[in-house]
């Protein structure tokens, strides 16, 4: 079954937001209008939905485009038919300067996007298409940093949130060896072209990573993460190339740092070019000559989240090692404005032992399972919540307006003016 047959897709093209953190995510001018390449999932078994009924909004991770999810939707909508919810329909976008977004822009794109440009379109696509709550929020890896981001500006926005193994830390770039061995690097000495897309999918099968991952996401890769030459980097020739460019790729993994540094590379001398850089970093964190900055700032907001948060990491993941984890489990929702955290009973992590930080693309039904179980949760906390403000939406429209007598029986009442003599 295509992971895709449990729903009907619609396709919607959207504005992105406006402006974007960093000029340079521009080429042309800093008023050009992005667009924003977001399906929306109905499920064939809810086409009638009922007040109450879940949206969820996804996010995906950095070089992985929006279809390779298709498979955890399919198994979510499997779960939740043994669950107390039902699903309304899934919203997810590539982000601007990737997959079908950066198609769209190919001839508007930079070189320095923003993580927090993502959250922010994310909460434009909400806006436009006002999906009724409640909405859960689902992100992976980057699309992980990019829910928690849309949860911290709109904080009653989403009733529970479920974040895949995410990049929330004092991480700014590979913390152990040296650039040259960084993820970054590997995707920029990854190859990017193929005679055809035979030729593509028998070259992915040979690598262990891509055999590693569940049939419906490898297909989906193959569709949707490769696009026909010509391209703008490819205008001539046959073939295929990848959808996201493997620079679009490295510039969300890094921001160059070296242009903002002296030439030894030790004081930052032009700090306007790096705004959001945090000399404070552990040392074990580099930050010249490139660094990035939302990791290590999102975890600074996470006491400030208020939706209930499912954690699931990849035990085996470079990104959740022990000591990240506990970090993140420490903070969430013990500030000001938060959900109040582990100890209300708020946050909640789970850690696959074997796994690593893809694990959604290799064993998506059980992430989905973890996933419809936390669900659960936030859907009960919104029925509190609605039942509530029924009930007081019921009163006149004079108590839900004015100043009642409990307000003055607080604030006491204002002394008349004594009457003027005559």
């Amino acid at each position: 079954m295509a992971p895709s047959s449990a729903f009907h897709i619609k396709e919607h093209i959207l504005d992105a937001s406006h402006i974007r953190e960093f000029p340079h995510a521009l080429s042309n001018s800093q008023d050009d209008v992005l667009k924003l390449s977001v399906k929306e999932y109905i499920p064939k078994n809810n086409t009638s939905p009922q007040p109450g009924d879940v949206t969820i909004i996804g996010a995906h991770a950095n070089g992985f485009p929006k279809e390779l999810y298709e498979a955890l939707w399919e198994d979510l909508l499997a779960q939740s038919v043994s669950q107390p919810f039902r699903i309304r329909s899934i919203l997810i976008a590539d982000a601007a300067w990737q997959g079908a977004s950066s198609v769209l822009n190919e001839a508007k794109l930079g070189n320095d996007p923003g993580w927090l440009d993502h959250p922010r379109d994310l909460l434009h696509v909400i806006n436009t298409l006002r999906p009724p709550r409640p909405l859960i929020g689902v992100g992976h890896s980057f699309g992980g940093n990019a829910i928690a981001n849309l949860a911290l500006a709109n904080p009653r926005l989403l009733s529970a949130v479920v974040l895949l193994d995410p990049v929330i830390s004092r991480w700014s770039s590979n913390a152990k060896g040296s650039i040259a061995d960084s993820p970054a690097a590997m995707s920029a000495r990854r190859r990017d072209h193929w005679p055809s897309r035979d030729a593509a999918r028998a070259a992915f099968l040979k690598s262990p990573f891509y055999r590693a991952w569940d049939g419906r996401v490898f297909d989906a890769w193959v569709d949707h993460g490769l696009r026909n030459v010509p391209t703008s980097l490819y205008p001539s020739g046959e073939g295929v190339t990848l959808t996201t460019t493997k620079h679009q790729e490295v510039f969300t993994y890094f921001r160059p740092s070296w242009d903002a540094y002296d030439e030894a590379g030790k004081q930052i001398v032009r700090p306007e070019l790096v705004p959001d850089l945090d000399p404070a970093l552990n040392e074990r964190f580099y930050t010249y000559p490139v660094y990035r900055s939302e990791g290590a700032s999102t975890l600074s907001r996470l006491p400030h989240l208020r939706p209930p948060l499912l954690y699931v990491f990849g035990g085996t993941s470079d990104l959740s090692t022990p000591e990240l984890r506990e970090e993140k489990m420490r903070l969430t929702g013990t500030g000001v404005g938060g959900s109040g955290g582990v100890a209300r009973g708020k946050v909640k992590e789970i850690t696959l032992p074997e796994a690593g930080h893809l694990f959604p693309m290799e064993i998506p039904g059980t992430s989905a399972k973890l996933a419809a179980e936390w669900i659960v949760k936030g859907v009960e906390e919104w029925k509190r919540e609605q039942a509530e403000f029924e009930a007081w939406a019921k009163l006149s429209t004079a108590e839900k307006t004015t100043l009642t007598e409990k307000w003055f029986k607080r604030i006491g009442r204002p002394e008349r003016p004594a009457k003027a003599k005559m």
